[in-house]
């Protein structure tokens, strides 16, 4: 006992001088953050103006020069593009007319095949230039003008069709182009230890965006500083550079392991919801301000001002226009520019279990039978980096792990699947072919300009080396090391967790790359830092894919660094949390912060990774775990074991209920991650987005209390320590309890509900079908062929829609060939009924229909497509109708007969 008490006690300590190690950079220890933020603060007119006659028009794209003010071309002029990618999208790009080296501009991960440039009209007066879009058809779709001025100061505005104000771009003059240069310098970076040898100089760019009339912003993860974007003009701006931190500190705006540099903005009247897009992986600050100004009718309005920051880069905005009463298209266009989330397989929407480390087949084959003698359902066991050989990855330990494959084998047996780590560190070991190949093939990442020696750093091997991913022949390489006949051991029923991969380089301030480290194409590492992560997922995803012969069978990687585009490839992770009621408590503004920047499927560490959790923190942790998209328990080798029945009863069969209402969710789940792959929608969402004309988004004590699962489910988490009831805001409407199914109306107001260990609060919303599934067994698989319910949740009209989507939950089947259900239904004056989008798969019985809130109890028939009489039970106006005999995929009518002919 006293041993592992020591053990115990050893850590933190060193959890606590990792940290110090860590040091990382605040901008004052930034050059260009601590001038530009200098500058920002001193009121100024635009440095920067179009150069007269420079003015080039097309169809499809406007052109001219832009050069400072008061200047005998001493730093060069910028070139000035804009398109319209989409109807609602402005795409504005800046750069140097002659650039000294090469700027990074990302393309390549841009989703152009989704792109439908727009054509414009131009008008111009003296001084501006006004765009509208060119012919009827997108005039209709289009909800917005340009206007460009000319003289004098350069800015873009972005207005309503009917003049008003939406966005203003250098409405703050903070437009600069730190020009680069060609000789080669060699000084330290400010504030670090680190030499950097900057050869070109700095070549900072830095812009503001004026949001008008503006309520919250939201976006910019990662961050732990809560949902909606605080005003940073006091304090650290928002960094966006991808870290491997430690036991991460909440309330902070630091950087974390991913970066989206995306921001949304609601419209404070209106149901629009406008966004940007900085298209700029280098490190990235975000100052963020508010101006509150007086209007004509003497009213206030607030103008929500953002200044980004790049190290180096080119300017490269997108502008989505919002639509009233249309938010959820934002989602959609930006799923147009950045990619759709892929669909995943359903096994990954069931219950994972992992550990820092399972180091063994014997633990692995201890753990499966426990779960399935104590009647838990799961459907992956993990694998961290101590299966391997040496910790050489795509290897496995040969005396803890002698036969993988059929370790694999009697796991995925029922249907389950295992997941391992294949980290982007490859060990420094001269006699394993894979780092010999690496080696010989010149894959790896270059030390700096001033060498041809590649980058060594230490990560959990010992010395390493890291691949090049920006090397298309190195993503095609990586993608083949995981063929079955060099991944040795693995199987169909294997899948991948990329870790480390921002990437975590140890001994180094920040635990990262040096920014002068050289990629494919002499590009630096301050160039594309952010989107390194994004790289290695990517080419792990068409591994997976290339594998099968028939590449047919969707993957599962889970990823902890990520950049806009990674919501194509991976999941993503909170990353190293603690098991703290802190970290509890803003584990959901992270998860739904990070929907709203377009990646869906989110989850983190459930009892938290670092340190113990006391039962009770666990269990909380279960409960609002098993919600999230994505749903694992993981934690470190140094602390106590967090499997579901550590603590014994009743937690045990607590954690047991939770697990088990996940699955049966499933259908529910599956049905929102298509609506996440085909229209971009968040499937966490905050209250605002499905309530915005209620929920005022200012109230931020509502963000950290709850969270919507689509539009159906409602979620309070519990986050205190022994709460035995809570205070939950309700927005109008009919509400019924997720366990009981009791019913409550509300006016939009708050309500005391009791809070015991064994539940939370979760209802569901009136005027809502949820599909079901009643019978839970060890796995998805398992689960795959049997009946729905369908339960019906009638609102204060007496009316309830939803929808389901089925394939076969694994393959490209629902793609290729079009083998899928998708069905909606609509319960409306005392019928239920469907219409079948698609019915080119399997039916799927449905075994009963709830139907809950009925008016009155006077049912007295039951007819299906006006014929047979239905079996029913009708108790406390909650309607059974039993074995309807109906499919999912075929259409039928479901008629309510009552005495008197009405509900």
């Amino acid at each position: 006992m006293k041993t592992n008490q020591f053990i115990v006690l050893f850590f933190l300590v060193c959890l606590t001088c990792c940290n110090e190690e860590q040091n990382f950079k605040k901008c004052r220890d930034s050059n260009y953050c601590k001038s530009r933020k200098l500058f920002q603060d001193k009121t100024k007119e635009s440095s920067y103006q179009i150069i007269p006659n420079s003015i080039k028009t097309e169809k499809q794209l406007f052109e001219c020069k832009l050069e400072r003010k008061n200047s005998k071309n001493k730093h060069g002029s910028l070139i000035l593009q804009i398109t319209f990618p989409l109807a609602n999208v402005v795409r504005v790009i800046i750069n140097e007319e002659d650039p000294k080296n090469n700027r990074y501009q990302m393309e390549s991960l841009l989703a152009k095949e989704t792109f439908e440039q727009q054509k414009y009209i131009l008008e111009e007066s003296e001084d501006y230039c006004f765009f509208k879009m060119d012919d009827e058809s997108n005039q209709k779709e289009s909800s917005f003008l340009i206007k460009l001025e000319k003289k004098e100061h350069f800015g873009i505005s972005v207005l309503s069709l009917d003049g008003e104000e939406i966005l203003k771009i250098n409405d703050k003059s903070l437009l600069s182009f730190e020009t680069s240069k060609t000789s080669k310098q060699s000084k330290p970076k400010q504030g670090s230890s680190q030499s950097d040898s900057e050869p070109y100089g700095g070549s900072s760019v830095s812009l503001d965006i004026t949001f008008q009339n503006s309520g919250n912003l939201y976006g910019l993860p990662e961050h732990t500083t809560g949902l909606s974007l605080e005003d940073t003009k006091e304090g650290e701006p928002y960094r966006l550079f991808n870290v491997d931190v430690l036991d991460y500190e909440i309330g902070s705006r630091e950087a974390l392991y991913g970066a989206v540099p995306m921001i949304l903005s609601k419209t404070k009247k209106k149901e629009m919801l406008n966004a940007v897009f900085w298209n700029n992986p280098a490190e990235t600050w975000v100052d963020i301000s508010t101006d509150r100004m007086k209007t004509k009718n003497k009213q206030f309005k607030k103008n929500r001002a953002v200044h980004f920051m790049s190290e180096t880069g080119v300017i490269d905005l997108f502008i989505i226009v919002g639509k009233e009463k249309q938010m959820y298209q934002t989602f959609t266009n930006y799923a147009k520019l950045t990619g759709f989330p892929f669909l995943p397989p359903i096994f990954s929407l069931g219950y994972h279990q992992s550990r820092y480390t399972y180091k063994s087949e014997k633990e692995i084959l201890r753990l499966q039978s426990t779960f399935d003698q104590l009647d838990i359902p799961f459907d992956v066991l993990w694998l961290d980096i101590e299966h391997t050989e040496g910790i050489k990855y795509f290897t496995f330990d040969p005396i803890n792990f002698p036969n993988p494959s059929g370790l694999i084998d009697t796991i995925s047996k029922p249907g389950r699947k295992m997941v391992s780590v294949v980290d982007p560190h490859i060990k420094k070991d001269p006699n394993w072919e894979l780092f010999k190949d690496a080696l010989e093939s010149d894959f790896f990442i270059q030390q700096n300009t001033k060498t041809n020696k590649f980058f060594e750093g230490e990560c959990w091997p010992g010395l390493s080396l890291w691949p090049d991913f920006l090397n298309p022949k190195v993503r095609e390489w990586w993608s083949s090391r995981f063929s079955y006949d060099k991944y040795e051991g693995s199987t169909k029923n294997l899948y991948i967790w990329n870790d480390m991969n921002e990437p975590s380089v140890f001994h180094l301030p920040e635990n990262t790359l040096p920014r002068d480290t050289i990629h494919f194409g002499e590009i630096e590492n301050r160039n594309i830092h952010n989107l390194y992560g994004l790289l290695v997922t990517q080419s792990t995803f068409n591994g997976l894919i290339n594998r099968n012969q028939d590449q047919n069978e969707r993957p599962f990687i889970l990823s902890r660094s990520f950049f806009a585009g990674s919501q194509k490839y991976s999941a993503i992770w909170t990353g190293d949390n603690t098991a703290n009621w802190e970290h509890l408590k803003y584990t959901d503004s992270m998860l739904v912060s990070l929907n709203l920047a377009g990646l869906p499927f989110v989850g983190d560490d459930v009892g938290g990774f670092l340190k113990n959790p006391e039962a009770e923190l666990l269990t909380r942790w279960f409960q609002t775990g098993s919600f999230h998209p994505f749903f694992r328990s993981h934690s470190h080798t140094d602390t106590k074991k967090m499997e579901p029945w550590v603590f014994g009863e009743p937690y045990t069969g607590i954690i047991r209920k939770w697990i088990k209402n996940r699955y049966s969710l499933l259908p529910f789940y599956y049905t929102q991650f298509h609506k996440a792959s085909t229209l971009g929608k968040p499937i966490m969402r905050p209250l605002w987005l499905v309530f915005p004309n209620e929920i005022n988004p200012t109230q931020k004590k509502y963000e950290l209390q709850s969270y919507m699962i689509g539009s159906s489910i409602l979620v309070f988490p519990i986050s205190e320590k022994e709460q035995k009831t809570k205070k939950i805001y309700l927005p109008k409407g009919i509400w019924y309890d997720f366990e009981t199914f009791k019913k409550m109306k509300s006016k939009g107001k708050l309500f005391t509900v009791k809070t015991p260990i064994e539940k939370i609060p979760v209802f569901y919303r009136g005027g809502k079908i949820v599909p079901r599934k009643t019978r839970i067994r060890k796995c998805t698989h398992l689960m795959s062929n049997d009946p729905i319910t369908l339960f019906v949740f009638l609102d204060e009209n007496q009316k309830s829609s939803g929808s389901i989507y089925i394939d076969d939950g694994h393959s490209y089947d629902y793609k290729n060939l079009n083998k899928f259900i998708s069905q909606k239904f609509v319960f409306d004056d005392h019928s239920l009924s469907t219409v079948t989008n698609n019915n080119n798969y399997d039916s799927t019985l449905i075994e009963r229909i709830v139907i809950l809130g009925l008016s009155k109890n006077n049912i007295q028939d039951i007819k299906l497509n006006n014929s047979k009489s239905l079996e029913f039970e009708l108790q406390n106006k909650i309607l059974t109708i039993r074995k309807p005999n109906i499919y999912i995929g075929n259409d039928w009518v479901i008629d309510l007969i009552t005495k008197d002919n009405e509900l």
